[in-house]
């Protein structure tokens, strides 16, 4: 039933520009799963989150569909109390100053900081600081964003994606630019909250990001599926090799996958 699908996308082409970034793909999760979706620079991963976000829409062709949760017209601002997101882009638009606290109420309202046309409630305030202690950042509360690490700003946005409780992540590079140290705290988040129950949608050309709980890993290569299936059968040395076009090795340990 596409109820329980949190995306059920068949036959999706999106242009950007003068590229077509998804070239006919085809791809479903159930709603609670936990998927690595995996592919090298230009194979149509942002496309794919932007897509499922809503900022990106298909070509129209009698055998596309596009569903969400078993719909295919959505509000956004209903659409993010399902589904929260963390993206890289949205750190790019902190250009001003602005303190941990106001960066993740302002997920009520869609924006990146806080507006004198935003009406702060009780509630929101109280549910900002349930998903910052859930995430150990409630001490940054009063701290201004450009005085943060890497990895105290990326702690922060995805507290700021959990404050409508949402049943799903979406996670475009949440790693990127972290040190060690800041890539086993947001690791280790990110496994309790997937333990929790919240479902997680990755998006990464890291093998390391894959998270001893995601069992599913889906490659994309020039805009399509290019492999799907339990990441034991997919992250194979021979796969990778032909997907990125070069000798990759790859190991497991301890759950997580290298590759060099």
């Amino acid at each position: 039933m596409s109820e329980h699908c949190l995306i059920n996308f068949e036959n999706i082409f999106v242009r950007r520009g003068d590229t077509m970034a998804l070239n006919g793909l085809t791809l479903r999760v159930d709603r609670g799963e936990h998927v690595a979706i995996l592919g090298p620079n230009g194979s149509g991963k942002s496309t794919l989150i932007k897509t499922v976000t809503r900022e990106c829409y298909p070509l129209l062709r009698p055998e596309t569909r596009l569903e969400i949760m078993g719909r295919d017209k959505w509000d956004i601002f209903e659409l993010r109390s399902h589904i929260g997101l963390v993206s890289n882009d949205l750190m790019a638009r902190c250009t001003r100053d602005i303190t941990g606290r106001e960066l993740v109420v302002s997920g009520f309202f869609g924006s990146i900081g806080l507006w004198p046309n935003h009406h702060v409630l009780l509630q929101m305030e109280s549910r900002a600081h349930a998903a910052m202690e859930r995430l150990e950042v409630q001490h940054l509360a009063s701290r201004w964003l450009d005085e943060l690490s890497s990895g105290e700003a990326r702690r922060l946005l995805i507290a700021r994606s959990l404050i409508h409780d949402p049943e799903t992540l979406l996670l475009d590079e949440p790693t990127t630019s972290l040190d060690l140290t800041a890539l086993h705290e947001v690791r280790g988040h990110l496994r309790a909250l997937a333990q929790q129950g919240v479902g997680l949608l990755l998006v990464t050309h890291h093998l390391d990001d894959i998270i001893p709980e995601i069992d599913r890993v889906v490659l994309l290569r020039k805009g399509c599926v290019f492999a799907d299936g339990p990441k034991s059968d997919v992250l194979t040395s021979q796969r990778l090799s032909s997907m990125f076009g070069v000798h990759v090795e790859v190991v497991q340990r301890g759950g997580f996958y290298h590759a060099w």
